[in-house]
């Protein structure tokens, strides 16, 4: 993978204000504590709580924000200690302070790009495409039972007489996450379940069940088809968010061949930089 790739995948594209729905005002306008005439922003606590692991920004903020804006009160006050003491003029420093910069300066272009690819227009435009390029196929509608021996799944198949003595078994029988559901699988398309189980369902008529059970790694299934269709493509606000991922996926790509024209690369290659860290 590519040093450009990995930075693309790393890098953070937002900071989001994610336990409230909406904001009244901008958060960098909004004063969260001062400490002379320097201002903490709620923009400045949201950037903070991002950084941190994702066990506490799961927490509420209002349990958070003590503790994030006390720790950015001494941060500020442990810098004035630190350009006091002139250690931005220190060469390790400010090879560290330019390269955080560097990264920050890229970080923001890149949303700013991305948000530039992502509009309103590109994405309807990429769902038309979809729509008229898009090829119905069948879809099945199948519900099932499964059990972890043959014999059980025998002695249930032996019980079944109708849909709604099917759903009960399931429910009451089934080992799997479906009995939930009374055993109802949804709409599926080939590709999508395991090759036996598949085969089986494709040769059901509609509202039969399989006459013996299915064996594939999960157990024995017994199969009842609910339904057959034909797919139809789907609503743009179900597929909106993949959308998006696509042409930010595209647009990262092409960015990484439009910035690398004509430009002299050289990677040298891990043993020689390793043999060099290590001497």
């Amino acid at each position: 993978m590519s040093c450009i790739k990995m930075f693309f995948i790393l890098v953070k594209i937002i900071f989001a204000f994610s336990t409230y729905e909406a904001i009244a005002e901008d958060p960098s306008k909004i004063i969260a504590a001062k400490v002379n005439d320097h201002i903490i922003t709620a923009q400045d606590v949201l950037n903070a709580l991002n950084r941190l692991p994702k066990k506490i920004k799961e927490k509420p903020l209002s349990d958070t924000y003590p503790n994030i804006v006390n720790e950015l009160i001494n941060q500020h006050l442990i810098t004035k200690q630190a350009y006091k003491e002139k250690l931005d003029l220190n060469k390790n420093v400010a090879y560290l302070l330019k390269k955080n910069k560097d990264q920050l300066m890229a970080r923001y272009w890149l949303n700013k790009f991305l948000t530039e690819q992502v509009k309103k227009e590109t994405i309807n435009k990429y769902y038309n495409n979809y729509v008229k390029s898009f090829k119905p196929s069948k879809e099945f509608n199948a519900s099932h039972i499964l059990l972890k021996s043959e014999k059980e799944a025998l002695e249930i198949i032996g019980k079944l007489k109708n849909k709604s003595q099917f759903s009960e078994l399931a429910k009451k029988y089934s080992i799997g996450p479906s009995r939930k559901n009374n055993g109802q699988l949804g709409w599926f398309q080939s590709g999508q379940m395991v090759e036996a189980f598949e085969k089986a369902t494709f040769r059901l008529e509609k509202g039969k069940i399989t006459e013996v059970p299915i064996k594939t790694k999960f157990g024995y299934h017994i199969i009842m088809l609910n339904d057959v269709r034909n797919s139809k493509p789907k609503a743009i606000g179900v597929i909106r968010k993949k959308i998006i991922e696509r042409i930010k996926k595209l647009s990262l790509s092409k960015l990484e061949k439009d910035i690398r024209k004509n430009q002299k690369i050289t990677i040298v290659d891990f043993e020689s930089v390793a043999k060099k860290v290590n001497k």
